[in-house]
């Protein structure tokens, strides 16, 4: 009996050790602050800065309503961005504009 809970336990730890064992998925902001930080080179808590500003932009964009925006700047971020050097860069100019005239 022991062998039997024993055999059918081990699975589902297994399966729980995986999937905690997963990287979690990041948001669209996470990742530009990701590669941002691997162009420039920054320290942990400079990525931590970044993280906390993106949240509180999230925050402010909501409370706006301009979230649509926001999301869209950072997608754009996110697709064009590019590391010349130590020089983080977009195409996002277009965005970049919605995104500060609705959150005036």
């Amino acid at each position: 009996m022991k062998n039997l809970l024993l055999s059918s336990i081990r699975p589902l730890f297994l399966l729980g050790f995986l999937a905690a064992a997963l990287p979690a998925c990041s948001t669209d902001a996470e990742a530009v602050c990701e590669l941002k930080c691997d162009c420039e080179g920054c320290s942990p808590g400079q990525l931590d800065d970044c993280y906390r500003h993106i949240d509180n932009e999230e925050i402010e964009a909501d409370r706006r309503g301009c979230l649509d925006y926001w999301d869209e700047l950072q997608a754009c971020e996110y697709d064009t961005g590019r590391c010349g050097g130590s020089d983080w860069s977009t195409s996002c100019k277009n965005e970049k504009e919605r995104w500060d005239n609705c959150r005036k």
